[in-house]
Formats: C-alpha cells, structure tokens, sequence
C-alpha cells in the first residue's frame, strides 16, 4: 500500500528556535532518506517550499506498522523536531476496472 506522508518542523521552533544540533540532525536524515529509497520504502520524495519547509514522501508500505517503523526511523521524528501527518492512498477511480 501507498502512503504520502508530510513531514513539517515542530512547531515548537516558533518559540523556542532551532536546537544547535538541528544541522547535524538533518544531515542524518538525509542519509536516512537515502537508505529508505535504496530499499524501496521511499519511493518518492520532494521538498516543501522554503517559506512552509519540511518535506513529502510517498512511501511503499507493507502495513501501517511497517510504515511508522520507517517513520520511526527518522532522526528528526527521533528528535521531535519534525511533525507528520499521514495519508493513505487507494486507487483512482479512474483505473479501477468498473465502468
């Protein structure tokens, strides 16, 4: 099953500012993104605009637990620094095999 999750910054950065390791994190991130691409469970992914930030990913999943378990993988999301909301895609009505 298909998921397209958003991925934004905590919200608490408005009021507390961003950590001194948030760079670093990020960085980590990445290369977690990397690795989640590699073996298929991200198979999309885009950044969000730099006034909203954050990014969106559609994942390929076996089940909503295997899902937050990449979910889960994140170091931003390990972190709470990043804040998600989850949806579950289905198929089109326009390719499905009813007429």
């Amino acid at each position: 099953m298909q998921y397209l999750v958003i991925f934004t910054p905590n919200k608490k950065f408005e009021t507390d500012g961003i950590p001194s390791d948030f760079a670093e994190t990020e960085l980590k991130e990445q290369a977690q993104v990397r690795v989640l691409y590699a073996g298929g469970g991200a198979r999309q992914v885009w950044a969000l605009d730099t006034k909203t930030r954050g990014g969106v990913i559609l994942f390929e999943a076996e089940s909503p637990e295997h899902l937050q378990e990449m979910i889960d993988s994140f170091p931003l999301i390990k972190a709470d620094y990043a804040d998600y909301q989850i949806l579950p895609l289905a198929p089109h009505a326009a390719f499905s095999n009813k007429s």
